[in-house]
Parts: C-alpha cells; sequence; structure tokens
C-alpha cells in the first residue's frame, strides 16, 4: 500500500474517500434531526419518532429482530443518536482517514470502513445481541488499526522533537474506546474486537498484493461511466 503512486486527493476533489464518510455521516444524522423536529412539531411522541425512524436503521438487539429488518447491518454504522456523539467519532475518522490518505492509501478508506461495520455487526449479532447498536465506532477502530499496521513508525507533528509515533495516537483512541465499553457486553466487546482485527487484515492482504476493496472499485468506475454524460 506504501508504494502506491496515487497522491493524497485535494479537500473537494470526486475521489476523497475521507470527505465522502464524513458527509454520509453528517447527511445522515441531520436528516435523522430533521425527522425528529417534524414528530415534534406534529406532537407526536417520541417513541413513536424512534419505532418509526431509528430502530429500521439501527442494529437489532436480538437474533430474531435482525432476521426482520437484515438491511441494518448496512445502516447502523451511519447513524448517530446525540451531537457528541457524532462530533467525537467524526474527530476520529478524519484523524486516521487523513492519515491514511497521507500513507497513499485514500482508496482503501471506505472497503476498510464498509467491512468492519458488516463483520461487526455480524459477530455482534451470532455473539448474542442485547441491545440495539448504532454509530461509526467499529469504522473508526478498523481505520485505527489499519493505520498502524501500515505504517507503526510515522511519526505525527515532525517539527517538536522527533515527532510522535502513530501508534501513540492509535493507542490514545483504543483506551477512550476501552473505557466507554467497561460495562458491555461480551458481544459488543467481541465485536470492537472484530472490527479492529478487519482494519488489521485488510493491510496484511493488501501487502500480499491480495485487495479486498477492488471490487468496490471497479464497482464504482462502472456506475461512473454509466451516468457519464454521452458525447
Amino acid at each position: 500500500m506504501q508504494n502506491e503512486n496515487s497522491n493524497k486527493p485535494l479537500l473537494g476533489a470526486d475521489n476523497n474517500a475521507l470527505i465522502a464518510l464524513l458527509s454520509i455521516n453528517l447527511v445522515v444524522y441531520a436528516l435523522i434531526g430533521f425527522f425528529k423536529v417534524v414528530y415534534y412539531l406534529n406532537s407526536l411522541p417520541l417513541e413513536q419518532f424512534y419505532a418509526q425512524i431509528m430502530q429500521p436503521s439501527i442494529l437489532a438487539s436480538s437474533p430474531s429482530e435482525f432476521l426482520q429488518q437484515p438491511w441494518t447491518i448496512l445502516t447502523y454504522y451511519w447513524v448517530h443518536d446525540g451531537f457528541w456523539v457524532l462530533l467525537t467519532n467524526m474527530i476520529w475518522l478524519v484523524a486516521f482517514g487523513y492519515l491514511l490518505q497521507v500513507q497513499a492509501a485514500n482508496k482503501h478508506i471506505f472497503p476498510i470502513y464498509f467491512y468492519a461495520g458488516i463483520l461487526a455487526g455480524l459477530s455482534y449479532i451470532l455473539l448474542g445481541a442485547d441491545v440495539p447498536i448504532m454509530g461509526a465506532q467499529v469504522g473508526v477502530m478498523a481505520l485505527a488499526m489499519a493505520v498502524v499496521s501500515l505504517s507503526p513508525q510515522y511519526r505525527l507533528l515532525k517539527n517538536i522533537g522527533k515527532g510522535i509515533p502513530v501508534w501513540i495516537l492509535a493507542l490514545v483512541y483504543l483506551i477512550i474506546q476501552a473505557l466507554s465499553l467497561e460495562h458491555a457486553s461480551f458481544a459488543l466487546l467481541a465485536s470492537y474486537l472484530v472490527a479492529a482485527s478487519t482494519g488489521l487484515l485488510y493491510v496484511m492482504l493488501l501487502n500480499k498484493g491480495r485487495d479486498l476493496g477492488k471490487w468496490m472499485h471497479q464497482l464504482l468506475a462502472l456506475l461512473n461511466n454509466s451516468l457519464a454524460p454521452k458525447k
């Protein structure tokens, strides 16, 4: 991955995967907030909002519920119900996503995030889900581990002494997450471990020449070509 020739994309470039991920999370949050206001203005109970808007979007609290709404395996890691949770997740997303872009791994940001959400969600359901879950945490966890696996000695703030190794930033993030999961169930803890392992495994396979995100890149290219104006 480190030997790729692609440069870090510009902020507004169409191929900026980090901006795309950030935008999707923010747009989804804004839409949920809009619907919440609509329910409030129409004097509808908050419970109805959660039952009709939130519940069909977040990962179910049991395997049986998941079978009734399996699409949530694709939606739960875009949904946030709280500004501070969203803000924290987006700060870490930008931090680790930017570091991957610096290491010429922009096109791998979305696949890592996507695979982590799928695998972590499935493991949570299979190991005995007990409460609904949502948020970008599992995707960010995978990106953090991908950064460390890619270049553990890469240094931040190089103008300050010898700089700070990127693994220290990842360690700080892991400690914060561990504290937030102090009373979490085994299934939830396992899902985070699966997400972290996904980031590590993705980079390991990529270094061996196996790009798990190749089909996504090809699909995106196909869509772009099909939607491009005909000359």
